[in-house]
């Protein structure tokens, strides 16, 4: 609880308090100036666009999940080697991701590409990965993905194992098929962990602000930019930690309307299939 208040609960008030002052990241007095932040952002449409950057890493982050689930479902068979393949999906997930981003500026790199030398071995046009076009932002959320697939996929076999085998065993002679399986006993079975890995993997998506600001810095023209680079950039580039502070805030109060939503969503799936 200690450690708790001190690292999550204390933070969130002065991330609160500090939405509602003026204070620039030096002076020791915070001069309150009400509600103004929030006013100036709701005025600045520019900040709001970039939520549209940030839907196409929750696009992302709802694929990652569909694959986790069917990777987790592969390996969990009796297939051969199926460790093996856990630990080769799982070993991203554990490279360093500074490394991780410098690797894939490299593979984006329109000049020096790999995948563009192989595309130009077989006749095809270069790719222009990292560009003024809006499919930038899935380039970038690709290398979430490629992170955190691995991740997703470990979080679903625990939940999988979870479920005895002779459910499965007794599906099957009753005729069920594959599909059938995993819509009638493999979803109800680990719905408490979907509705957590969803939410963490949306919630990241909606926080994301580590493969932009190291391989586009936003750009170019702000295309790449997300909500919380937005907010890092007003921060420690032009020292507004108190309008940063209030997106924070912002932030805060829609991925707690998105759980919401998601519960509801949830609750709702459940009296259906009552």
């Amino acid at each position: 609880m200690t450690l708790l208040v001190l690292f999550s609960y204390y933070p969130l008030f002065k991330l609160i308090q500090l939405s509602f002052t003026n204070w620039n990241g030096m002076s020791t007095e915070l001069k309150y100036i009400g509600i103004k932040n929030y006013k100036d952002i709701a005025g600045q449409k520019e900040l709001f666009r970039t939520f549209g950057n940030n839907m196409a890493y929750v696009i992302t982050a709802i694929i990652q999940q569909v694959a986790g689930l069917f990777l987790a479902i592969l390996l969990n068979s009796n297939i051969k080697m199926k460790t093996t393949f856990r630990a080769i999906l799982f070993m991203p997930y554990i490279i360093n991701g500074v490394a991780v981003a410098f690797m894939f500026n490299y593979l984006y790199d329109y000049s020096n590409s790999p995948i563009n030398f192989v595309l130009n071995l077989f006749g095809a046009e270069s790719v222009h990965f990292i560009s003024n076009s809006y499919m930038t932002n899935f380039a970038l959320s690709f290398i979430s993905f490629w992170k955190y697939c691995g991740w997703t996929m470990v979080i679903y076999i625990a939940a999988l194992q979870s479920i005895s085998s002779e459910v499965y065993e007794a599906a099957r002679i009753d005729g069920a098929g594959f599909f059938q399986t995993i819509r009638y006993i493999t979803l109800p079975n680990i719905k408490t962990m979907l509705e957590v890995s969803l939410l963490l993997s949306l919630n990241g998506a909606l926080q994301v602000y580590f493969e932009p600001f190291l391989i586009t810095k936003g750009g170019p023209d702000g295309r790449t930019a997300t909500f919380i680079s937005s907010s890092l950039e007003l921060a420690y580039n032009y020292s507004k930690y108190g309008k940063a502070a209030a997106m924070g805030v912002i932030l805060l109060i829609i991925i707690l309307i998105l759980v919401a939503v998601q519960n509801i969503f949830l609750k709702g799936d459940d009296a259906a299939v009552n």
